[in-house]
């Protein structure tokens, strides 16, 4: 079984229409700087950042200046094992939820919502009903943001991800998405294999019912 890194997770799920934070391994404090430049725009300041090995365990702080990005680095870094510092585009405040998927033993595959305690999940490709289910699940739960078109973007990303569960030959996988007013953005990703991803070159329209080929995000706040 093949663990996928936390950069190539964004990829996939970029090719199946997902919106995820910008992030890269880097080797040094000044390929973190680099990252973090605005290199097209007039305004010299840096783009805030997070730096951090694996999987979001803890919300890391935002680095926003060199003296800030150099010092996190070789902190990390001083831990002194192998493992690779991802720089990431640092994401507004928001509501995180957790969409899981895993494979049974006979092969069946099913996207789940929720804490563990509090889960609900069924089995991909989702529908529109299953997708509207897990939806209505996720804002019980949260206990806010319960709107008609807060659950419709929820019914999208659920959508695509059964999409990608179903295509691409991810066995397991957890993303840990933020939801904003208008918009979303996954902020951590984790996948594993049995083999090394092949992606299709596009998807087919009929991959999503009307309400996914519709949807357009607002922007980010």
């Amino acid at each position: 079984m093949i663990t996928i890194d936390t950069p190539e997770c964004y990829k996939v799920l970029k090719h199946y229409g997902l919106h995820t934070a910008r992030a890269k391994f880097v080797d040094s404090p000044q390929d973190a700087i680099a990252f973090a430049e605005r290199r097209d725009a007039p305004d010299p300041r840096l783009m805030p950042i997070n730096l951090r090995y694996g999987a979001l365990a803890t919300v890391p702080a935002e680095l926003d200046t060199e003296h800030a990005i150099q010092r996190a680095f070789e902190h990390l870094a001083k831990e002194g094992d192998d493992r690779k510092i991802i720089a990431q585009e640092a994401t507004a405040a928001g509501t995180d939820i957790v969409i899981s998927g895993r494979t049974d033993p006979d092969g069946g595959k099913i996207v789940e919502v929720g804490a563990p305690a509090q889960r609900a999940g069924r089995m991909v490709p989702l529908d529109t009903a299953s997708a509207e289910f897990l939806a209505t699940h996720v804002q019980a739960y949260h206990h806010r943001g319960a709107s008609e078109a807060r659950r419709r973007m929820i019914e999208h990303v659920l959508l695509r991800v059964s999409t990608l569960f179903e295509d691409a030959g991810v066995s397991d996988f957890a993303l840990t998405v933020r939801l904003h007013e208008n918009s979303y953005t996954v902020v951590d990703a984790w996948m594993k294999a049995p083999a090394r991803l092949h992606l299709k070159e596009r998807l087919d329209r009929h991959a999503h019912d009307r309400k996914a080929e519709d949807y357009h995000p607002a922007g980010r706040e």
